[in-house]
């Protein structure tokens, strides 16, 4: 009695751990699944602070949307100078999901216009992407 009881039980969690491993196989791609490739859209590849004190520290988000037909991945975001601090994820963006980066500038040290850049990579066929952030920095020297 106990030897079948065993072998009944053995055999439904058998059962159980087979249709939960096909389950997961069903509902989540693999990489090796999609067909084509990823794009990578933004929204807009600038931003115009206007006018700024001396040493005010501002930001600005860049989103964007994987339009392709892979995942999206950022390969590396470096701006041109340490004043300008990009932040983002660096998790896959599925195709049709939305991403963004976030770029956080210091205005420290600068006058008049500026004008810094951000260069992204990413695994889609464009190259590299240029984000541009421009501002007016009033001097805190100035007697306005």
């Amino acid at each position: 009695m106990f030897l079948k009881k065993s072998i009944f039980i053995s055999f439904f969690i058998l059962l159980f751990i087979i249709f939960s491993c096909n389950e997961n196989k069903n509902t989540e791609k693999n990489n090796n699944d999609y067909s084509g490739k990823p794009k990578i859209e933004f929204y807009k590849t600038s931003h115009d602070f206007g006018t700024l004190k001396e040493g005010e520290i501002v930001e600005c988000i860049f989103k964007f949307k994987n339009t392709g037909e892979a995942p999206l991945k950022l390969l590396y975001v470096d701006a041109d100078c340490g004043c300008t601090v990009p932040e983002f994820s660096k998790k896959e963006i599925k195709p049709g999901e939305e991403g963004k980066i976030k770029a956080v500038f210091n205005s420290d040290g600068f006058r008049n216009n500026i004008y810094k850049t951000i260069d992204v990579e990413t695994n889609a066929d464009s190259l590299i992407t240029e984000l541009i952030i421009t501002a007016f920095i009033k001097s805190n020297f100035n007697l306005e």
